[in-house]
């Protein structure tokens, strides 16, 4: 779970902020002494890739989710190339309820539900719009997951909550970062005593 959380955080961040700064370094090499204002300008732009982002895990990967293609392509490939009649009712088991199927992969689904909450709170200060996106984005996967959890997925193991206070804990590092990203905006935004409070 952490080494995914933190692969997913890097990679999004960096090449999103990475390809912004260098959208505008030309205008920074020609004016150097306005870093702050041409940061402070472009940096918003990057919003509308992440609202992109989430809406694609909306319309995309939580019908994935809901539909398990896994189970699905054993399902559709058993009932095109065997006869049903010639398949013991253990195969048969297999084919319509897979035990590898059948259970929530927690270090891959905690990992992408914290980077869509570190998203919101970090490009919260600097474009609220995403706010909405990502409050519809919980919803569904709200009712996606009540429903995957109480009537698909059987649970093979039962951690006793110790991955929750991990989960606490990255989302509390989202926190920080949302906050240090609203310093660092009202410091390009040349909001220097506005700053002060935040501390």
């Amino acid at each position: 779970m952490t080494t995914i959380s933190l692969f997913q955080l890097a990679n999004i961040f960096i090449t999103v902020t990475a390809g912004s700064i260098l959208d505008s370094l030309g205008e920074i090499v020609e004016h150097p002494s306005n870093i702050l204002a041409i940061l402070g300008k472009s940096l918003p732009n990057v919003v509308g890739y992440f609202i992109t982002f989430i809406m694609t895990k909306i319309l995309a990967g939580l019908p994935m989710i809901l539909l398990r293609i896994g189970p699905l392509c054993r399902m559709v490939f058993i009932k095109l190339f065997f006869h049903e009649k010639y398949l013991t009712q253990k195969e048969i088991n297999d084919a319509y309820y897979p035990q590898k199927y059948s259970q929530l992969w927690y270090g891959w689904e905690y990992p992408n539900l914290l980077l869509v909450i570190t998203i919101c709170f970090v490009y919260a200060c600097i474009s609220p719009i995403i706010l909405p996106v990502g409050a519809a984005f919980f919803l569904c996967s709200w009712l996606i997951y009540k429903n995957q959890i109480l009537l698909v997925f059987n649970p093979t193991y039962e951690s006793g909550g110790t991955m929750f206070p991990m989960a606490c804990h990255r989302t509390l590092i989202g926190l920080v970062c949302g906050q240090l990203t609203l310093i660092g905006y009202s410091i390009m935004r040349e909001g220097f005593y506005q700053v002060s409070f935040y501390i």
